[in-house]
């Protein structure tokens, strides 16, 4: 699978065959070989790790690029 095909999956199939595949043993950095990506792009696209489980962003493709000043 690449990380097209994964992202045409809805949000719960997406984080079930990233976990899955942690389930099986394979490392984050194996995953994104796998996908061809890093876990950079990875997480541009909404999806970080903690405690070795994906899980994503809640509100992904947005994020702020600059410090803004409030007031």
């Amino acid at each position: 699978m690449t990380i097209d095909e994964l992202l045409e999956l809805d949000d719960d199939a997406q984080i079930e065959y990233l976990n899955g595949q942690l389930d099986e043993g394979k490392s984050v950095d194996e995953i994104c070989a796998d996908l061809s990506t890093n876990r950079m792009d990875m997480a541009r696209v909404g999806f970080f790790v903690v405690k070795n489980r994906f899980m994503l962003k809640p509100t992904r493709g947005y994020a702020r690029t600059k410090p803004t000043k409030l007031g």
